[in-house]
């Protein structure tokens, strides 16, 4: 078969990475579509594509109408002119729930969990698609075992975005994360950890994120897997701002501080208070992920002596919530489904 990918963001190839890896070896003709990409700290080369991925077709939208199947996220909002396959709709850190319902005959969402399939179909009744299945999160296959020596203490640096209110862009920026960085920077001192802050482009990091941290790093010149993925693996404590790491660290087990901030340019989003506000939920599960106001947090770094462990069961009740399956093998039910014409 002859199966197209989006492939000129990162976060697509975070997405369709472990797809492309196994469309490769059971044989099929891989094409990587490429077009140019201004969003910061998103743009892929073709360059890094033929590099990553050397055996692969890349060329622009219009030369894949020849394509069996076109398989990534979001690829409701660019089908190519011409095309007249089957398309399949992957599931990004749990974005896909967002997606409103319509009439696509020829598309097929594949959910991450069981959970996430029921949530949607209640918040958009309305909806004709070829197919739907539960495959599991993709972006999460290649993410294996954590490191038995657990040494580091992960930020996932907090994004600006400009419809992210003025709050965020003044009074938090600039004395708020301040201050978190700075209990953040305590608790490493004293517990001899060292501090790594995963950032990207466009999150426009304050000056001191640089200054608090021992290591930034980034996904530059890695698409799948992604660099913060061997450190999330070495990790004694993963924090975030309610983001996708939540999942990304559930699932290798790594104890995890989400610190929940306003999200004013998020609240029409439809499953906003499941994903950000809920408790129990993605964002706040006990024995699994502590989530805490941005201010209670800077208290709970300052007080911490050792990361709160991850209680099995709750991660196992929290896994088959949002990500139903802990196998790895999510492309493999993804190509199952392709290869079988969508049935």
């Amino acid at each position: 078969m002859i199966l197209a990918f989006p492939a000129w963001r990162r976060g697509f190839c975070k997405t369709t990475g472990s797809v492309i890896d196994e469309a490769f070896a059971r044989g099929h003709q891989v094409h990587l579509i490429h077009r140019d990409e201004d969003k910061p700290g998103e743009r892929v080369t073709m360059i890094e594509l033929a590099r990553r991925w050397p055996a692969a077709w890349i060329s622009d939208l219009g030369q894949v109408s020849l394509a069996d199947a076109l398989i990534g996220p979001n690829v409701d909002r660019f089908r190519p002119v011409g095309f007249s396959g089957l398309m399949y709709s992957l599931d990004y850190a749990w974005e896909q729930v967002t997606m409103v319902g319509g009439n696509w005959p020829t598309l097929h969402l594949c959910w991450a969990s069981l959970y996430q399939q029921t949530l949607h179909r209640s918040l958009s009744p309305w909806r004709n698609y070829a197919g739907e299945i539960v495959t599991g999160s993709t972006m999460l296959d290649d993410f294996g075992s954590p490191s038995t020596i657990a040494t580091d203490v992960l930020l996932f640096s907090l994004k600006f975005p400009r419809n992210a209110g003025l709050w965020r862009h003044t009074w938090y920026r600039y004395v708020g994360y301040f201050n978190l960085m700075t209990a953040l920077r305590h608790f490493c001192d004293r517990t001899r950890r060292h501090l790594i802050v995963k950032t990207r482009e466009k999150n426009n990091d304050p000056w001191f994120v640089r200054w608090l941290a021992d290591e930034i790093i980034t996904d530059d010149g890695a698409l799948w897997p992604h660099v913060s993925l061997d450190r999330l693996r070495s990790a004694a404590l993963a924090v975030h701002f309610q983001s996708g790491a939540a999942l990304e660290a559930a699932s290798l087990g790594v104890p995890q501080l989400s610190v929940h901030i306003p999200h004013p340019h998020l609240r029409d989003y439809p499953a906003h208070h499941e994903v950000y506000e809920a408790s129990p939920g993605m964002q706040d599960w006990p024995g699994v992920v502590v989530g805490l106001g941005w201010e209670a947090a800077i208290g709970y770094l300052e007080d911490l002596e050792v990361p709160p462990p991850v209680n099995r069961e709750a991660r196992a009740a929290y896994v088959k919530r949002f990500l139903e399956f802990d196998d790895g093998r999510a492309a493999s039910r993804v190509l199952d489904v392709v290869e079988s014409g969508g049935s």
